[in-house]
């Protein structure tokens, strides 16, 4: 499994490698970007700068390292955008990575695939596919990891030709590799070795690219040795060698040896295999590679232990305890590390889960609070409507009421006026009887000489019965028919002036049947000359000074 890991550390090196490179050169360049963090108030370069920050120290302090991305990821959540929040949570899945820390990774990784595919960014989908499933490779499960990377690759390969370019994106090269290792542990060679050529091919094709060129023929050799193709096998592991000695790659060289080696001894061609053991071994050496002196030990061992080399073997044997036990107390270090990382991320978790679950609670308080008030204005709208129906019954009943009461008011006026007209009337027939009684009367005053003188006395006597029977008769019939029209006439007249006399109060409702003075006198057998005097005295009683008030239109107003 030694080649698996190996491989699956190629995996997220397009991630990050430009960032090591860059920031291996000075620590000059890490102070710059913090200054640059502390100065700028954009937030795509902050966050940028603080993941440069943190792949830098993730090699170095980790605990460091995972300060700055963390950061990172809280200035990406606060900022609103989702696809600076994708980067920070990419970021830190590929620090997660290279530390072991699987389960963090995985879930960072996650985050950042929904995210990618809620945004449609299709390149993060693909970057975060092909990372997902790197995480699965180094956990063993082949089948997960394949559909991971079967579908990380059309999403590349699509994006490339939408550009425009005529060579699919170097994470193509990362993908055939993996998919080679996982038909490899498959026990799918055919197909391990067809992705494996893919990446060969695609290699050579593309620029900067004689690491994983290497690494693919390293893989290549691998398979063929496991099939007993070992010329197949030697070829591929010795062009990796070729390859890795031009990039002078001290570090890759050694792995090489270590695969000649392991070539060698599988076909028992031991002085081959020593040969290369040691040449892998020096350069281990120098490069302070414990975890290929341990494998290239334990490979020596078991040569000379082959070969009954005894103090070869215990002397490769005591190497290998050391190396274990180093790598082991290495190991043992990381592991604390890890621990502590776990422990921080956790604690940051339960940290960041409490503030969602407060943001939730308030989002929830201010949604039961806007429920509220839409329920309160709600209940206000319909209270109101209600209130307003009811003042619009209100004005309507008012209404109906107003023109009832204008109907009856105009009933009243109108049998008013037929009364009056009905008064007037029967005023005017008692005024033409009088007229009537007046002239037999006349006639028989003025031809009484004619009638025999015993009848004389007994003219004068009907005359004077006339006369009586005339003023009589007409004040009582209009007593009694203006009472009925206006009955609180005579009582407004007593409020205004109580001294008033009889006649005052006659005078007063024969104005107020608007008669004029000739048919008042004919009624009261006065001279008109006597009317106009009552008139004025009467005015002078009911205190109508105003000359420009009317005595008849005063009186029509009571």
């Amino acid at each position: 499994m030694k080649i698996l890991s190996q491989s699956i550390l190629y995996l997220l090196l397009f991630c990050a490698l430009f960032h090591y490179k860059v920031l291996g050169q000075s620590n000059i360049i890490v102070d710059s970007l913090i200054y640059r963090v502390e100065i700028s108030k954009d937030d795509s370069t902050r966050i940028s700068s603080l993941i440069e920050i943190a792949n830098y120290f993730s090699s170095t302090n980790l605990s460091l390292s995972f300060q700055y991305a963390d950061k990172a990821l809280e200035i990406a959540e606060h900022s609103g955008n989702k696809q600076f929040y994708a980067k920070a949570l990419m970021a830190i899945g590929n620090i997660c990575f290279f530390q072991g820390l699987m389960d963090i990774s995985f879930q960072h990784y996650s985050k950042a695939l929904a995210i990618n595919k809620e945004t449609e960014n299709n390149n993060g989908i693909a970057n975060a596919l092909t990372n997902l499933g790197g995480i699965l490779l180094q956990l063993m499960k082949f089948e997960e990891a394949k559909r991971y990377f079967q579908e990380a690759l059309p999403l590349f390969i699509n994006l490339s030709e939408k550009r425009g370019d005529t060579i699919p994106p170097f994470q193509v090269i990362s993908i055939y590799n993996n998919l080679g290792i996982v038909h490899e542990n498959l026990n799918e060679y055919n197909l391990a070795i067809d992705y494996y050529h893919r990446g060969i091919s695609l290699a050579r094709r593309m620029p900067h690219q004689q690491k994983n060129l290497a690494m693919l023929h390293n893989n290549l050799g691998s398979i063929y040795m496991k099939m007993g193709e070992f010329d197949e096998a030697y070829k591929n592991m010795d062009a990796a060698l070729l390859i890795r000695k031009e990039l002078n790659d001290k570090s890759g060289e050694a792995s090489s040896y270590r695969m000649l080696g392991i070539l060698y001894k599988s076909q028992h061609n031991f002085n081959k295999a020593i040969y290369n053991f040691y040449n892998g071994y020096n350069l281990a050496t120098s490069v302070g590679s414990t975890s290929i002196l341990s494998s290239i030990s334990e490979q020596l061992f078991e040569v000379f232990n082959s070969l009954n080399q005894s103090d070869s073997s215990l002397k490769y044997h005591i190497l290998l305890k050391q190396y274990s036990d180093k790598l082991k107390g290495e190991e043992t270090l990381q592991e604390f590390t890890r621990m502590e990382i776990t422990s921080q991320f956790q604690e940051k978790e339960k940290i960041r889960l409490i503030e969602q679950r407060k943001q939730k609670l308030r989002y929830l308080f201010i949604a039961i609070l806007m429920l509220l008030i839409v329920v309160i204005l709600g209940l206000l709208y319909v209270l109101s409507q209600s209130r307003l129906r009811r003042l619009s019954l209100l004005n309507n009943n008012i209404q109906l009421a107003s023109e009832k009461g204008a109907l009856e008011k105009e009933s009243l006026s109108k049998e008013l006026e037929i009364k009056n007209k009905e008064l007037t009337t029967n005023v005017i027939c008692q005024i033409r009887k009088n007229e009537l009684i007046n002239n037999i009367a006349d006639k028989l005053m003025s031809n009484r000489h004619n009638f025999k003188k015993e009848n004389q006395n007994l003219i004068k006597v009907i005359i004077k019965e006339l006369e009586n029977s005339k003023e009589d008769s007409i004040w009582i019939e209009f007593e009694t028919r203006f009472h009925q029209v206006h009955n609180e006439f005579y009582e407004k007249l007593n409020e205004i002036n109580p001294d008033l006399s009889p006649n005052d109060r006659r005078l007063c409702a024969f104005l107020r049947l608007n008669m004029t003075t000739k048919e008042i006198s004919s009624i009261t057998g006065q001279s008109l000359r006597s009317i106009d005097v009552a008139r004025t005295r009467l005015r002078q009683k009911l205190n109508l000074t105003n000359a420009e008030v009317g005595l008849i239109e005063y009186l029509s107003c009571i």
